[in-house]
């Protein structure tokens, strides 16, 4: 059993390191979604976690079809692999929109303008267009902070944590039940 806490406590730590350190392999995750009938996935980057809350936290344009998504079925898996150490992590959840205007406000305020910048494009991801640059928005009279009102964050309340760890020594797998607080040791 001590064993088992200190991978859910190490899944926890490497987590916290994500946000910390850019190059850390947890910094860039796959969020995978469900559109219609299939798994949709895209690489979002890890801005917030909150382990007392069960939490992980990134960004988005409101605009981009994950929206639609969750709106539709919020169901999500978030993959995280450290190529160094062999963990894999897939944790499962439900993913919704943050409301909160004060908090909303708080974390565009603390985005560095390199990240406003990408708020401002003038069509939503995923709409065609006939050049490659003619999302930029030129118009020169925008102030960076018009790009608040494309700007969304999205919270992942995990139920499963799946941690996987491909040793050489052995492969070894834990999954981790967070609403019914038990884990299990199941085949890699």
């Amino acid at each position: 059993m001590k064993h088992r806490k200190k991978v859910l406590d190490d899944v926890w730590k490497e987590l916290e390191l994500g946000l910390e350190k850019s190059k850390h392999p947890f910094h860039i995750f796959t969020l995978t979604t469900i559109n219609g009938d299939f798994p949709d996935s895209r690489y979002v980057v890890l801005r917030n976690v909150n382990e007392a809350k069960k939490t992980i936290f990134f960004n988005t344009d409101k605009r981009s079809n994950k929206i639609k998504h969750i709106k539709e079925n919020n169901n999500a898996c978030a993959l995280f692999y450290d190529i160094v150490k062999k963990i894999q992590l897939r944790l499962y959840g439900t993913i919704e929109e943050e409301k909160n205007l004060d908090i909303l406000k708080n974390i565009w305020s603390k985005s560095r303008e390199m990240s406003k910048q990408c708020y401002l494009n003038k069509y939503a991801p995923g709409t065609a267009i006939e050049n490659s640059k003619d999302y930029v928005n030129n118009n020169l009279d925008m102030d960076i902070n018009d790009g608040f009102s494309n700007f969304a964050v999205l919270k992942i309340k995990i139920d499963r944590i799946d941690w996987l760890n491909l040793s050489h020594k052995g492969h070894e797998r834990l999954m981790f039940d967070l609403k019914k607080n038990k884990s299990d040791w199941i085949s890699p």
